[in-house]
């Protein structure tokens, strides 16, 4: 990240438009992504020819109109190199894009995207579907279509945006993202809506709005508009309203908006609008976000979810110590899981309030005013693996360097792991190590063991352990309070809902690297350890078996193979 960051910086000292230099890093991407190989071969070349060379590629892969060249004061072998180091994905490319935009916030550049977590919660949300069609009347640089990109294959992405420059960004971030079949438009929602037909508004599977706060809208044009004209006098200091009142013609399934507080209550001006949706059943959830968690901004935030036939409210008050922690001047969202799990599974918890919609006060629609109301949370229905008093730690590198000394131990790596059941030998033993990080970081009996990174889990839990023995640097290691518990999340984890969970973690994670924070929030269901032992035992005779079969192949390959005397 910090080369990619580098290159950043470099460009922005060539281009007078910061939008320029973010066009320029994305195209690049884009280019290393489809022929890495020629940009190889274009390092190879003296630096007139290099630079001729990489404005060729770029305009072969993209479209004129899309297209910003690198000023040609560039040394285009600086830049190569830098991107060479870097080892690129949707999570990385979204990262970058959250860092220069959120954190480094002297680029000014906060109003133009989303913060990676909000990102990934937005995208939780709404639970998109192969073939599904997503909406966003407002997409900025389109940060968020890296995430929706892990999410299904084959949506059609539809959208709207002011800012000509914003859209060149976020068109060829789509292009990055795969998602090919898209209709991206340069448009004044308000002037002139361009997704209409015969019938109306076109309808769309899934909406997604994070509205331009620092927007100025012209409410003249609305009086007028049937798509307003419903919900009374909307101020133009509230642009997420009319963004919202926008989408609701557009909306089919389910839509996801992010507001400010002071929208939910009180104010006189916009309690049509919230009598409305209530009355038409039509808020599904409310889920309140921690304090100062958008950079440069004094306002409280809630993501509205808004869907049809909903004959009560979530609300989910993500605003205590729980869902955030310090990330310099401002907060940044942890335990997304959690929240997604307590937003799909409608569950009450001591952080969420199921109400119907006839105890709804229209005047305070904020998810504390509920949360706070219950007199006693319901039992939850899940737990979090720090919630089970699982340690979680990295392994290390503990030989190789001037510290070694004489000790015998065992090196486990993933080829060690039984594919189902104890994993009980390891194959790399060996005679000169770190003995302080040996001793420290040394597994014990029961330890479960999972992979750092990858696109499926790879898990294994380890029987009796007779000999020292440490963990590599690709492996994480779960260590349980107790044996019983130790097998049971075993258990769970090898399931396949167990999974699935996992895989999750590994795909949002940056480059396919599960986040030791974001495991610790798993969350694991109250019957995780039914039947534990049993299922133990059945895994432990399958993987005796398998270690039979296993032998048996290996000696007919080893058989000595004479033509002559077949």
């Amino acid at each position: 990240m910090q080369n990619l960051l580098k290159c950043f910086e470099y460009l922005k000292s060539y281009h007078i438009d910061m939008l320029d230099a973010i066009a320029v890093m994305m195209e690049l991407f884009f280019l290393q992504s489809k022929q890495p190989e020629r940009l190889e071969q274009i390092l190879k070349l003296q630096k007139p020819k290099a630079y001729e060379a990489l404005t060729q590629e770029l305009r072969a892969l993209i479209e004129p109109e899309l297209l910003i060249e690198p000023s040609p004061k560039i040394n285009p072998h600086k830049i190569l190199k830098l991107l060479a180091t870097a080892k690129l994905s949707h999570s990385t490319i979204e990262q970058f894009l959250h860092i220069i935009t959120q954190k480094k916030t002297a680029n000014k550049l906060y109003f133009y995207s989303t913060p990676y977590e909000i990102n990934q919660l937005l995208v939780g949300i709404l639970d998109m579907q192969v073939g599904e069609s997503i909406y966003n009347p407002c997409y900025g640089m389109g940060s968020v279509f890296l995430s929706l990109a892990y999410i299904a294959e084959s949506i059609t992405l539809y959208g709207e945006e002011l800012d000509p420059k914003l859209s060149l960004i976020a068109r060829i971030v789509a292009k990055l993202s795969a998602l090919e079949s898209s209709q991206l438009y340069v448009n004044d929602i308000l002037a002139h809506p361009i997704f209409t037909q015969d019938s109306g508004y076109k309808k769309f599977d899934k909406i997604l709005c994070n509205p331009p706060l620092n927007a100025h809208l012209g409410t003249e044009l609305l009086k007028d508009d049937e798509r307003f004209s419903t919900a009374g006098s909307l101020i133009k200091t509230y642009p997420e309203l009319v963004f919202l009142l926008h989408s609701l013609a557009h909306l089919g399934k389910k839509g996801v908006f992010i507001v400010r507080n002071q929208t939910l209550m009180k104010s006189s001006l916009e309690k049509r609008l919230r009598d409305k949706l209530c009355e038409d059943e039509m808020i599904e959830a409310i889920i309140e976000l921690p304090k100062n968690i958008f950079p440069h901004q004094s306002h409280d935030f809630s993501l509205l979810v808004i869907s049809h036939n909903n004959k009560q409210i979530l609300h989910i008050d993500a605003s205590s110590e729980h869902f955030y922690t310090k990330d310099g001047k401002y907060n940044r969202l942890i335990n997304i899981q959690e929240i997604l799990h307590l937003y799909h599974t409608k569950s009450q918890s001591p952080y969420s309030s199921l109400t119907p919609i006839i105890s709804i006060n229209p005047q305070d629609l904020r998810a504390h005013s509920y949360v706070k109301e219950r007199a006693t949370p319901a039992k939850s229905t899940a737990h979090t693996l720090r919630d089970l008093g699982i340690e979680i730690f990295r392994g290390q590198r503990t030989y190789g360097t001037q510290k070694d000394e004489a000790i015998e131990f065992f090196d486990i790596g993933i080829a060690d792991f039984a594919p189902c059941g104890y994993t009980e030998s390891f194959q790399t033993k060996k005679q000169r190590g770190n003995k302080d990080k040996i001793n420290k970081y040394q597994v014990r009996s029961y330890d479960i063991l999972l992979s750092l990174r990858g696109i499926s889990p790879k898990l294994t839990i380890l029987g009796k352990i007779t000999h020292k023995s440490v963990v590599n640097a690709g492996i994480i290691v779960l260590r349980a309070p107790s044996k019983a518990i130790a097998q049971g999340l075993y258990c769970y984890l090898f399931s396949q809902q167990g999974e699935q969970a996992l895989a999750h973690l590994y795909k949002t994670g940056a480059d396919g690297t599960i986040h030791t924070q974001n495991l610790a929030s798993l969350l694991i269901p109250s019957t995780y350890a039914h039947n534990a032992q049993a299922t133990l035992q059945e895994l432990n005779a399958l993987r005796d078996q398998l270690q039979v079969i296993h032998s048996t192949i290996h000696s007919i390959k080893a058989r000595p193979y004479d033509p002559a005397n077949q």
